[in-house]
């Protein structure tokens, strides 16, 4: 399984080296210590950098979900804008009329692949989504009934994702 999950980083490289990049920001703008730099490690951690768990649940839920939020919103723009110049508008390497050459076609290729490999990296390892899981519903949770109500579908989300 996990072979299969670093082919899969490794086909979607862009949107996994950008994933690391945002959790490496994300943990300097939280407090949260790293513990290497290395964003390129091709084993389980491909994709996400090493760290510290966060102390607090506010911290465990931002580092767990706002990387992924802004591969998200960075991945959905590039995404539709290839598939819309492909599929909608059906445009092809070759001009059917004149037979030319066109360029546009591999920008909206280099567009809908690297929407695809952000749009694929967008959960976070799975250690650090059983960690928030932990600290909302488990057995030593102090979390209110309010967070737990609230945080429920982004966590079982996540959970899921990754």
């Amino acid at each position: 399984m996990s072979t299969i999950y670093v082919i899969g980083k490794i086909i979607t490289l862009p949107g996994a080296y950008l994933k690391t990049f945002w959790e490496h920001f994300v943990c300097r703008l939280l407090g949260i210590p790293v513990e290497t730099g290395d964003y390129l490690v091709y084993d389980e951690r491909l994709g996400h950098v090493e760290h510290e768990f966060p102390k607090t649940l506010p911290r465990t839920f931002l580092f767990a979900w706002l990387p992924g939020l802004i591969n998200r919103l960075l991945g959905i723009p590039m995404f539709f804008a290839g598939a819309l110049g492909i599929v909608y508008l059906g445009v092809e390497p070759i001009i059917r009329e004149s037979g030319e050459k066109t360029w546009i076609f591999f920008v909206y290729l280099v567009l809908l692949y690297l929407g695809i490999s952000l749009l694929c990296n967008i959960f976070p390892l799975v250690e650090d989504a059983l960690l928030l899981w932990d600290k909302l519903y488990g057995k030593n949770s102090s979390a209110n009934i309010v967070w737990k109500v609230l945080l429920f579908i982004p966590t079982a989300c996540m959970l899921i994702g990754s």
